[in-house]
Formats: structure tokens, C-alpha cells, sequence
């Protein structure tokens, strides 16, 4: 039966009895009070391309993984076990979160790690709370997908925070790489500094007589950051163990890091012969390399690309 249809027909027959109602307005009202947070990570989602990138290749991901599990609707409607345990944790998360942040107010504590925790317990509450209604509504067979998208949407929103802290060493590390590739094949290309409006100094690649800014849009958090989100999500949707999916990881750091390296290569040498076009080479040359990073690191990692088939028999007697 069509996910819809299994929808239609629990809701059907749970909306008449009144503990449904009490149930559903308790885990909204819930999940509600998270607003405010939900509404300031969105702007910044939405003001901030390359978050905003990872926000939709996230999503895609794990339509990808609902796609190729098929699950069917149980215990929908209802506040079911995985409903139950992420609302209890994701209030001890924000009493805890209120905890702390009382008490660094009343010590005037200005601990950056102390703030980073707070702002990790917010997270996850918030990320528990909507995963507390998603459970409410779908039921508990999809919760391999449901837990695994909970904790890579909890490291997607904590490592966004971190953006503008990560983004000179980014920049660094991919314009130092680069010139290292470039020489590697034999061309002649310098690396140098510059301040040409008296602010932050510039990274500047010069090859073939052209001035190439490694900008802040060229730092590469965006594509490297599709490759933690989708190392972890696979890592934790498939149950590896713990150093199995610190290396997941890595390899989904390095192609994403990779990726950006390639990106800014392939900018650099076709930049010269189609310089009048550069803006719209620019773009497209960034959006091939963007998904192109998803979708290797997504069959690497063997993300599943196929509907799972399963035999009726066994359906059944699940």
C-alpha cells in the first residue's frame, strides 16, 4: 500500500478517539517552543548558500535511504517507544541546556568549550523534539533512518555555527594544495598574500598571468561538509562500529576536500581560454564538482540506490 494510503487510513482510524488529540498537541506544543531556535537556523540556512547546499543534499540523502527501505506504517499516530525515548531525552537536553546557561550567567564563566556544549544540547533538543513527532506520525519501523538522520542533522547544524571560524583555515589549506597539484604538473603557479582594501588579506593563486582570489566562497565547508554529513548518515544507518565509521568518515572528508581542490584547478586553467565567460564557469564548474563530490562519495561509501525488494513472505511474518 502507498505510504499515503497508510497514512490516510491510521489517521482515520486514530483521529476519533481522544487520546490521539491529547498525544499529538503535547508533542507539537513541544516541538513548537523550539521556534525561535528553528526560525534562527533557518535564516542563516537560507542566507548562507553553501549551508543552505548541504540542507538540500541532506535531505536528498535521506529520501534516498526512505526510498530504499519502503517502510511501512507502524504504530503511527501514536506516541509509540521511539516517539517516547526522543521526547524524554530531548527535555534532560533542554533542562540541561537551560541549566547551563543559568549557571554561566550567574558565574560570568566565558569558556568557549562551556558555550559550544550549550549550544550542542540546544541542537540536539531541538533535532530530538522533531524526531519525537516523526515517530509520532510514521511509527517506529522507520527508525534506523529516523536515527541516523537525528544525529547527522544534529552535527549538520552544530558545524554550521562554526563556518566563520573554519573558513581561513579552509581557505589556506585548499589554495595550499592547489598550487602543490598545479606544480605537480609541471606548470609554473605562485601563492602569495595581498591586501588590496585595507582589510582581510587575500589569498591569491597567479598562473598563466592571471590573479585567481581563493575567496571565502572557495573554502570548500560546503562540499566537505556533504561529505561528513553522508559518511556519518550512512555510517550510522548501516550500524558500523565505532572505528569502522571514523574511517566512513575520513574517506568522506578526503573526497570532499579533494572535490574543492579539483574544483579550483579546473577554474584555474579553463579560466584563462573562456576569461569572458568567467562568472558563468565559475558557477558551473562549482555545481558539477558540488554534486559531482555527493555522488561518489555516495557510491564509495555504497549508499543504496535501489528499492530494497523484500519477500511477502517475510513481511508477513515480521
Amino acid at each position: 500500500m502507498p505510504l499515503r494510503n497508510q497514512l490516510g487510513s491510521y489517521f482515520l482510524s486514530r483521529c476519533r478517539e481522544a487520546r490521539f488529540w491529547i498525544e499529538f498537541s503535547a508533542i507539537a506544543l513541544f516541538f513548537l517552543a523550539f521556534a525561535p531556535v528553528s526560525q534562527w537556523f533557518a535564516e542563516n540556512a537560507f542566507s548562507e548558500t553553501r549551508v543552505f547546499h548541504s540542507l538540500i543534499t541532506l535531505i536528498l540523502a535521506i529520501v534516498l535511504l526512505f526510498r530504499h527501505q519502503s517502510p511501512k506504517i507502524i504504530d503511527g499516530f501514536t506516541i509509540n517507544k521511539d516517539c517516547r525515548k526522543c521526547w524524554i531525552l530531548a527535555f534532560v537536553l533542554l533542562s540541561f541546556f537551560f541549566l547551563t546557561k543559568y549557571s554561566i550567567a550567574l558565574a560570568q564563566i566565558d569558556n568557549p568549550l562551556i558555550h559550544a556544549i550549550a549550544n550542542l544540547s540546544i541542537i540536539a533538543a531541538m533535532t530530538l523534539s522533531a524526531s519525537s513527532l516523526i515517530f509520532f506520525v510514521f511509527g517506529t519501523q522507520i527508525a534506523r533512518i529516523a536515527y541516523s538522520s537525528t544525529l547527522t542533522f544534529i552535527l549538520f547544524l552544530f558545524l554550521s555555527l562554526f563556518m566563520i571560524h573554519l573558513d581561513w583555515p579552509l581557505r589556506t589549506l585548499a589554495a595550499q594544495w592547489s598550487v602543490l597539484a598545479i606544480e605537480f604538473l609541471g606548470q609554473n603557479v605562485e601563492l602569495f598574500l595581498a591586501n588590496y582594501d585595507r582589510g582581510a588579506p587575500s589569498i591569491i593563486i597567479q598562473y598563466s598571468g592571471q590573479n585567481f582570489n581563493v575567496a571565502s566562497e572557495c573554502n570548500g565547508f560546503g562540499i566537505i561538509l556533504n561529505g561528513a554529513l553522508v559518511g556519518l548518515l550512512l555510517s550510522v544507518y548501516k550500524g558500523h562500529r565505532l572505528l569502522e565509521g571514523v574511517i566512513q568518515l575520513i574517506a568522506a572528508l578526503f573526497i570532499g576536500f579533494s572535490f574543492n581542490v579539483l574544483r579550483i584547478i579546473s577554474i584555474i586553467f579553463l579560466a584563462p581560454i573562456f576569461f569572458q565567460y568567467y562568472d558563468f564557469l565559475h558557477e558551473l564548474i562549482g555545481t558539477l564538482y558540488y554534486w559531482g563530490a555527493f555522488f561518489v562519495t555516495w557510491y564509495l561509501l555504497k549508499g543504496p540506490l535501489h528499492r530494497a525488494i523484500e519477500n511477502d513472505e517475510t513481511q508477513a511474518s515480521s
